[in-house]
């Protein structure tokens, strides 16, 4: 899977008012495009903050671009970590390109003991 990148897979960046918020690969823009409508994506898009906001208002265009050299990169460095702890198998990833928070999971994580703060988890 993995091996897709290396040959006809490009880079692309959803740009939200002008800022790169996420890479992913696609065959072609029109995948790249098409990517857009992920409904994971979106969702991240809206929950997921930076600096205190969210990436996407639910509103402002999401533009697709191919990534710079250096977005290229972290996507790569990414994908080579996820490959190494085994999370190589979500063929569809999205790299973030920001810092983000999971504020909906902070409200959860107070100073409690770190491995003590998700029950969900079926320990």
């Amino acid at each position: 899977m993995l091996d897709q990148v290396g040959s006809e897979m490009i880079v692309y960046v959803a740009e939200i008012s002008g800022r790169g918020i996420a890479a992913f690969d696609a065959a072609n823009d029109i995948e790249a495009q098409a990517q857009l409508a992920n409904r994971g994506l979106l969702r991240d898009l809206i929950v997921l903050q930076n600096k205190g906001r969210a990436l996407w208002d639910g509103v402002a265009e999401i533009h697709v671009r191919m990534a710079t050299p250096e977005e290229t990169e972290i996507w790569q460095a990414s994908r080579a970590a996820a490959a190494q702890s085994g999370e190589d198998s979500d063929v569809n990833r999205h790299v973030f390109l920001v810092p983000v928070i999971d504020p909906s999971h902070d409200k959860f994580d107070d100073d409690d003991d770190p491995h003590d703060d998700d029950d969900r988890d079926g320990d």
